[in-house]
């Protein structure tokens, strides 16, 4: 099997034909050799996996599997990862040269379990900063900033790998949208030492999926959305984190208003039994109603209100 890497960088892709090669020559390119390059392609109808076979190195195990989804699939990657910290790097997204070095060097300096940094969001001819300070080493101050202030996603985040047996953690099957959010809450949900990085080594290609991201967002089936609220609730704990997850319910019942009438009896129960976490939010008047108009099937107003500017 081999010495045990320092790092376990998980890419796990899907028809990334078009960026692959961008993502897995900026991993390669790394200050920090230390490391295992995991790449999974799951069941890519493209040329993909052609453009993983080009590459010739003994750090990278890939892998090709029928689809599962995200989710699985993002497991598969934890299952078979064996460094001592790990990280996820999307396929359609690169990283900076030194962005395995820092991380690892800050989470050596500060013992930390997990090191989260900024990030670049990068929409073709422009490049916006995305500052990730969590304000705080508390790791329940941490998780609710996760559900709206700071971005939920594994990528910016180097995790002690060893944590996700300790505490039994693995991605939920059949929760395919913000299920790295779901991990992170249920993560932080535990006493971890938590450090920031004051540097963007991570660049997130919103040039290519902006509309798809979008519109993925919007039409996740209710059941899902539901099940994601059922999973994620039991995790949010003392005041902060109910009114953080208030917002958060209320944010995921206005996705599910976008849903067609054939789900009107899901849209009835995910509103039904989050609609006192939905009044009580700081969810935007306009967007409330539209939740109840929803809720009582008055599509044609809804299509005004969305329409209006008020």
């Amino acid at each position: 099997m081999g010495a045990i890497p320092e790092i376990s960088v998980i890419v796990i892709a899907f028809n990334a034909e078009g960026s692959i090669e961008r993502c897995l020559d900026s991993i390669l390119a790394q200050t920090l050799q230390d490391f295992e390059l995991l790449v999974i392609d799951d069941g890519s109808t493209d040329g993909t996996r052609a453009v993983i076979d080009r590459y010739d190195d003994p750090r990278i195990r890939s892998f090709t599997q029928q689809n599962q989804g995200v989710a699985l699939t993002r497991q598969r990657g934890l299952d078979l990862a064996r460094g001592k910290y790990s990280i996820f790097v999307d396929a359609d997204d690169w990283i900076e040269p030194a962005m395995l070095e820092g991380l690892h060097d800050r989470a050596m300096e500060t013992d930390a379990d997990m090191v989260i940094c900024d990030f670049l969001e990068e929409f073709g001819s422009r490049t916006e900063y995305r500052k990730q300070d969590t304000g705080s080493e508390n790791h329940l101050s941490i998780q609710w900033k996760m559900l709206g202030e700071l971005q939920a996603s594994l990528w910016n985040k180097l995790i002690k790998h060893s944590l996700y047996k300790e505490y039994g953690l693995r991605f939920t099957e059949g929760i395919n949208c913000c299920e790295d959010q779901l991990l992170l809450v249920r993560l932080l949900s535990h006493p971890l030492k938590i450090a920031y990085l004051e540097k963007a080594y991570y660049h997130y290609d919103k040039s290519i999926n902006t509309e798809s991201i979008t519109n993925r967002w919007h039409s996740r089936p209710v059941r899902e959305w539901l099940r994601l609220l059922e999973a994620m609730e039991p995790y949010m704990q003392g005041p902060e984190g109910q009114k953080a997850f208030d917002l958060y319910a209320a944010r995921r019942i206005y996705d599910s208003s976008y849903s067609s009438g054939k789900e009107q009896a899901d849209y009835r129960l995910i509103y039904s039994r989050y609609r006192d976490r939905l009044k009580r939010s700081a969810l935007p008047l306009k967007q409330k109603m539209i939740c109840h108009l929803r809720y009582a099937g008055l599509a044609r107003m809804i299509r005004l209100i969305r329409k209006s500017r008020a």
